[in-house]
């Protein structure tokens, strides 16, 4: 698999050193859905529970001609709501470490993950980022937010810059040059994206985005080839060198990502961050290929996420040990 797509089988690597991802697939009432949890169990990348259904499911799978009497299932009411109130009850109680859609609207999941009381929000909003292969690109790209956020503000894009940040640095990426885009290289009052790049740029200067190094605006050229932004005049040292770009709205961003992976017949594979879990979403027309690599990207997540929590505790054991004793 992703044999020639060298950047994902770097992932597809380090994520064979983790343990199999425990995922909640959410109302698995497709051929997908069950391809997919059979095919991540089977790669070692994933230990699925199937949470929906169960007669349905069970239905569903002999009509399709696929062996699931190996993967637990989780039944619910025959309803997708009731399937994903249920996942994210796993995903709270620490059952699960990570949720993929099944055979439901992905609204159907997302609004019951952002609800106040799903145990599941963090300060952040819901953001979506790709990771993109692309041949002649000497590294991965990551491209927010084509998905979820059509036309944020300031401080959603605030949000959807330190999502894939943590993103990044959790794919490897120890300080990710992120390139805010815009239609043109600089400032221009005429363009709004433009002034919110340099928003965001002092942001990042203040700390309130960190763990990367931030510039822009940028056009798509310049952030992605030194010479166009030599030859466009730009100044940056990250300019032509970007891991992550940002794109100033939805609309924007999908007309990047088209333009990238039709022309070069790139691999794009994407998750939904800002929740306490990695939030797999594919599309009905996304290949296995493209169904896979987005599990492998939650897998990475999902370890980073683990790893901090572990720090979490042993520095909160560490302030209980060394506390003063009461009088």
């Amino acid at each position: 698999m992703m044999n020639h797509h060298p950047h994902f089988q770097k992932l597809v690597l380090k994520a064979r050193q983790e343990a199999p991802l425990a995922a909640a697939v959410v109302y698995p009432c497709d051929r997908d859905a069950l391809q997919l949890a059979l095919s991540g169990e089977f790669a070692g990348y994933l230990a699925p529970t199937l949470v929906g259904p169960e007669a349905r499911i069970r239905d569903f799978a002999g009509k399709a001609g696929l062996n699931i009497s190996r993967l637990p299932i989780v039944d619910t009411k025959d309803d997708p709501r009731a399937a994903a109130l249920r996942a994210i009850e796993l995903a709270r109680d620490g059952q699960t470490e990570a949720l993929i859609k099944g055979g439901l609207g992905i609204e159907e999941l997302l609004t019951p993950v952002a609800s106040p009381d799903s145990g599941l929000r963090t300060e952040t909003r819901l953001t979506h980022a790709f990771f993109l292969d692309l041949p002649g690109l000497d590294r991965g790209l990551l491209l927010a937010d084509a998905q979820l956020n059509v036309n944020p503000p300031l401080a959603a894009k605030r949000d959807i810059v330190q999502n894939t940040v943590y993103l990044a640095t959790a794919l490897g990426v120890a300080a990710p040059r992120v390139g805010l885009l815009a239609a043109i290289d600089g400032v221009s009052p005429a363009f709004p994206s433009t002034t919110d790049a340099l928003a965001l740029k002092e942001m990042a200067a203040q700390g309130v985005i960190n763990g990367a190094i931030v510039d822009g605006p940028f056009t798509p050229e310049s952030a992605l080839s030194v010479e166009a932004a030599q030859s466009n005049g730009v100044k940056s040292g990250i300019a032509g060198q970007v891991d992550i770009m940002i794109a100033p709205g939805m609309e924007a961003a999908l007309m990047v990502l088209k333009t990238l992976t039709v022309i070069t017949r790139g691999l794009a594979a994407g998750l939904v961050l800002g929740a306490k879990v990695p939030i797999v979403v594919p599309a009905r027309t996304d290949s296995m290929e493209v169904r896979i690599a987005s599990c492998v990207l939650a897998s990475l997540a999902a370890a980073r996420q683990r790893a901090s929590n572990q720090l979490t505790r042993a520095g909160a054991k560490l302030g209980e040990a060394t506390a003063p004793a009461a009088a």
